[in-house]
């Protein structure tokens, strides 16, 4: 199918990319892999269902539970606010919306703890926190939801080796399907099954490993200046 994604509509729109066709399976474990602004953000907005195609549709699984996370959702966070606030808020909504019974405050602790908030750092405000802090604070949210279906775009940045290394762990034994976008290739290389290139406008299948990748990588930079090279030689012939 020709689905396009892009930004804008009618004549206006602005096309990223085009011919995506693909389906997540509920064990699907995906790196997506691609330079700075190939479209790797535009595909992740897609599939969480933030981002309308052009053209084309997008089916949604009867049971899609999505968490999706990305560096402006730090911005989101109420930094009047605590940690214990933000979790108790979301525990409510879950309870409107799917019906689980509401958390006691203790249990609310314990899963904090497991992201390494602890005692009096649960009741401090979330303008007094690092970014690792709140970016520790918007993954710990994403995981208390359950999703079946986890997006994540660019998670490591402001983390430490540590929780890095915590991270990568929890999402080995997440259960759900799993979609990263990250520079951070301890990560891939620990949590996905498959890697996806977004290159040229669309989106396939690469078919080798991370080393292939650096390699492609490296050819995609030499290409320019090899071009470059040809044109000055041919004008000063």
């Amino acid at each position: 199918a020709d689905t396009k994604l892009g930004y804008g509509e009618g004549e206006n729109a602005t096309t990223i990319l085009e011919n995506v066709n693909f389906s997540l399976l509920p064990n699907s474990r995906i790196g997506l892999l691609g330079k700075n602004g190939a479209g790797k953000s535009t595909l992740v907005k897609a599939i969480a269902g933030e981002l309308k195609a052009i053209s084309g549709e997008r089916i949604e699984g009867q049971h899609l539970k999505v968490a999706y996370f990305a560096q402006h959702q730090l911005e989101q966070l109420r930094t009047d606010e605590s940690c214990l606030w933000h979790i108790d808020q979301l525990d409510q909504q879950l309870m409107e919306k799917r019906g689980y019974p509401r958390a006691r405050e203790q249990e609310l602790r314990n899963f904090l703890g497991g992201f390494d908030f602890r005692g009096d750092r649960v009741s401090q405000k979330v303008g007094l926190f690092s970014g690792g802090e709140k970016a520790r604070l918007v993954l710990a949210m994403l995981v208390y939801e359950r999703p079946n279906l986890l997006l994540l775009d660019e998670p490591t940045n402001h983390l430490d080796i540590e929780m890095r290394q915590a991270l990568t762990l929890a999402l080995q034994d997440y259960e759900g399907a799993l979609v990263v976008v990250a520079h951070d290739r301890h990560i891939l290389r620990a949590c996905c099954d498959e890697l996806w290139l977004v290159a040229d406008k669309t989106v396939r299948t690469f078919d080798g490993d991370l080393d292939d990748y650096r390699v492609w990588l490296r050819e995609q930079r030499a290409r320019p200046v090899a071009a470059k090279s040809a044109t000055d030689g041919a004008s000063r012939k």
